[in-house]
């Protein structure tokens, strides 16, 4: 399978390379130390119409299509996997806006997220669970058109910025749930100083606390009690996202180890002759290349298969959770090939290796993954491949 890009994908993709090379490249330290993304790199990136390649060109998007997105994510996260994931935590509700957004909704929040004009969240997660809607313990009690929800999420993105978060919250009295459309810091909402996390920390997470958050009717997003089907439809894309960010990893992992190996000396001779250090070199190449290969073809998916959602769905979760685990082992392998110096952050392996352990829990474990892929493909009438 090869995937020839258009020429639209290379000129985005280019431009991708020059923001990472001549932008994020020479502020990687001072976001690292600081612990913060730059508002100003954040304007660039949406300056350059990163945070619009996947959405229609009626509210301001490219049209450009996933599989263009996950390019510009792994050039991108290449360099800075904080500023990758904060690109990616900013579309997750873009994307629930667009496709379950009404059209004033489109208009009010999609037309200007796109232009950069806030940094959305998307609010799930909590305490007590990350995946079963039926343990969710924030609720919206009300009804008649207002509802009350109070509740805390957890490792929520953005959650410090203004700008709309959406919230999805237990009906009361029942299973399901629904999303509304909060502005962040409205009355009842609070949030916790962020989590410290072992990498990604451009890219800060935080505890919500939501008191009696008053939200209407025209705040509900997707239809009551339809919370559930949102939240799949809108992680099938970060799924993708998220996948993309993490073969980035990889490839910057790879880019280390190599230049590593050809420019160390052993009795003055490049370690890259040691048979080991080509053994790896050729491990982490290879896991490198097909996790981006599975990644293409489940963007293309994406972008072409408009009759069965729940393939689209399968596929975003075999590759994410087929990548998640790849990804800490083949920056295992980059950081082993510098031996002694690997652990050094003069030598910066390490920082990549300490992102990628994060992709195993991000976005839904490796393991429930597998699971919706392999129940899809033996339910399938159809070969899957």
């Amino acid at each position: 399978m090869e995937f020839i890009r258009n020429e639209l994908q290379e000129t985005i993709r280019s431009s991708a390379v020059d923001f990472a090379q001549n932008y994020l490249k020479p502020r990687v330290e001072e976001i690292e130390t600081a612990e913060q993304f730059p508002e100003d790199l954040f304007h660039i990136m949406a300056d350059m119409g990163f945070l619009s390649l996947s959405y229609p060109e009626s509210y301001g998007g490219l049209g450009a299509g996933y599989l263009t997105l996950s390019m510009v994510l792994e050039e991108i996260a290449r360099v800075s996997p904080s500023a990758a994931t904060l690109l990616t935590v900013c579309l997750l509700p873009l994307d629930a806006i667009h496709l379950f957004g009404t059209e004033a909704q489109k208009q009010k929040y999609l037309v200007p997220g796109i232009q950069g004009a806030y940094r959305g969240s998307l609010a799930f997660t909590e305490p007590g669970t990350g995946s079963d809607p039926k343990q969710l313990t924030t609720v919206a009690k009300g009804g008649n058109g207002k509802y009350l929800i109070s509740g805390t999420k957890r490792f929520i993105s953005n959650a410090a910025y203004k700008g709309p978060i959406v919230v999805v919250a237990r009906d009361e009295g029942a299973d399901t749930c629904t999303a509304y459309i909060v502005e962040k810091f409205c009355k009842g909402y609070s949030l916790s100083k962020p989590w410290d996390k072992i990498g990604l920390h451009g890219s800060h997470v935080y505890d919500v606390f939501l008191d009696d958050v008053e939200v209407t009717k025209a705040d509900i997003l997707g239809g009551y009690g339809k919370g559930f089907d949102l939240l799949i439809g809108t992680t099938t894309y970060g799924k993708l996202a998220f996948s993309a960010v993490f073969t980035g990893i990889m490839d910057g992992a790879y880019d280390l180890a190599v230049k590593y190996a050809k420019e160390k000396l052993h009795r003055g001779s490049p370690i890259s002759k040691f048979p080991s250090m080509q053994d790896k070199a050729a491990r982490v190449a290879a896991n490198t290349l097909s996790s981006r290969l599975m990644l293409y073809k489940a963007a293309e998916d994406a972008d072409t298969i408009t009759n069965d959602i729940r393939r689209v769905q399968a596929s975003a979760a075999l590759v994410k959770g087929y990548i998640a685990d790849l990804a800490v082992e083949t920056c295992t392998m980059a950081l082993n090939m510098h031996a002694s110096y690997g652990v050094t952050a003069e030598y910066q392996v390490e920082r990549f290796l300490r992102d990628a352990v994060i992709a195993p829990n991000i976005e839904g474990s490796a393991d429930i993954q597998r699971l919706i892929a392999g129940s899809y493909i033996l339910k399938s009438a159809e070969h899957f491949l």
